[in-house]
């Protein structure tokens, strides 16, 4: 399915072809009504759903060593990546600025943690506060260094401030911030909420899935690497779900259910509904993206005259390359897609 031109297919199987500039197949209610129940997925089983996402996944340590290698083309990492096996030596380089879209319960972050000796300046988005606030203190913890200071996670909704006495390393920060990403792109503040040009690393793990249509999807991966400095890395990982028999009929099944209970439309192709273990009537909206749907979001990139999902070609005029795009993650290792990006030094 081209990305451009997206494709609506109809209760009777026909397909129509809708603009690129449109905001997507769905209508702004209907993509509303969808993040509405991921939203209230997420805040119902917030803790069985963190109880089940404690340990790192397996792609990012591949990812972790090919943006750290020594052949990685002018990036910021080589010098700082090194942990030092003496803990005692304390922090060593200049703070490394991250982004972490859909920051969950911070479990990256722990493995940031475990991997760097630098200290981290992490701005994390997301819009379950009962995933990522608990987190703040179990982050704490990973770093083997010697606490020495204590830092303020900040949630941007209310205005009040969490992880308030965590003791993080010395220059280390994490800048929790509540946002609703699908609605922020529907009202157009989405770009106003991230960094700009300043940050060494930017991923965006176990989100894409959630955003109903391409033309979001690819807003989403324009934000994110517009918010890279000049030799700065993107990591984004798309769940392929479908690969597992077992994931594919449940996915099946709990659509079929999910549609019919909240009058949702027919869906388009690879989208679905998944439930949670035995919770009767929640829901999550989840897209399985092919390898297809990867290269059209990408095609800007690699030819910045190409098409953009998007009405903002905005990632077409930065220097960037595609480092790497390998599968990992599940019991066959191939649940997860990820792309490996850097914007060139310019």
């Amino acid at each position: 399915m081209s990305i451009a031109d997206e494709q609506r297919v109809s209760a009777s199987g026909a397909t129509t072809t809708q603009s690129a500039s449109q905001p997507g197949a769905y209508s702004p209610q209907v993509i509303r009504k969808l993040n509405a129940l991921t939203s209230d997925f997420y805040a119902r089983e917030a803790a069985s759903f963190s109880a089940t996402r404690q340990a790192p996944w397996h792609g990012w340590e591949k990812a972790w060593e090919l943006i750290t290698a020594h052949d990685a083309v002018q990036g910021p990492f080589p010098s700082h990546a090194a942990r030092v096996p003496d803990d005692s030596a304390g922090d060593s380089g200049a703070p490394l600025t991250i982004l972490d879209l859909g920051c969950g319960n911070l479990r990256f972050e722990r493995f940031l943690a475990e991997h760097t000796n630098a200290p981290l300046r992490i701005t994390a988005l997301d819009n379950c506060p009962d995933l990522a606030s608990p987190a703040i203190g179990a982050l704490s913890a990973a770093f083997p260094h010697s606490p020495s200071s204590s830092s303020a996670a900040s949630k941007t909704k209310g205005g009040d401030a969490s992880g308030q006495g965590t003791n993080l390393p010395e220059k280390t920060t994490v800048d929790l911030r509540a946002l609703d990403i699908v609605e922020s792109l529907l009202d157009g503040t989405f770009a106003d909420r991230l960094p700009r040009n300043s940050c060494d690393l930017a991923v965006a793990f176990g989100l894409m899935h959630h955003l109903p249509t391409g033309a979001l999807r690819a807003r989403v991966l324009e934000g994110l690497l517009s918010s890279l400095r000049p030799g700065g890395f993107a990591i984004v990982s798309f769940w392929q779900f479908l690969n597992d028999a077992r994931l594919a009929a449940k996915a099946a099944a709990a659509t079929a259910e999910g549609r019919v209970a909240h009058g949702l439309p027919t869906f388009q192709e690879n989208d679905f509904l998944l439930g949670w273990q035995h919770a009767e009537g929640v829901y999550r909206f989840c897209h399985h993206t092919p390898e297809k749907e990867i290269d059209a979001l990408l095609a800007p990139i690699r030819n910045p005259s190409a098409p953009s999902a998007s009405s903002c070609a905005s990632t077409a005029s930065l220097p960037l390359r595609e480092v790497a795009r390998f599968s990992a993650d599940g019991k066959q290792g191939n649940l997860n897609r990820y792309v490996v990006l850097q914007r060139s030094q310019c």
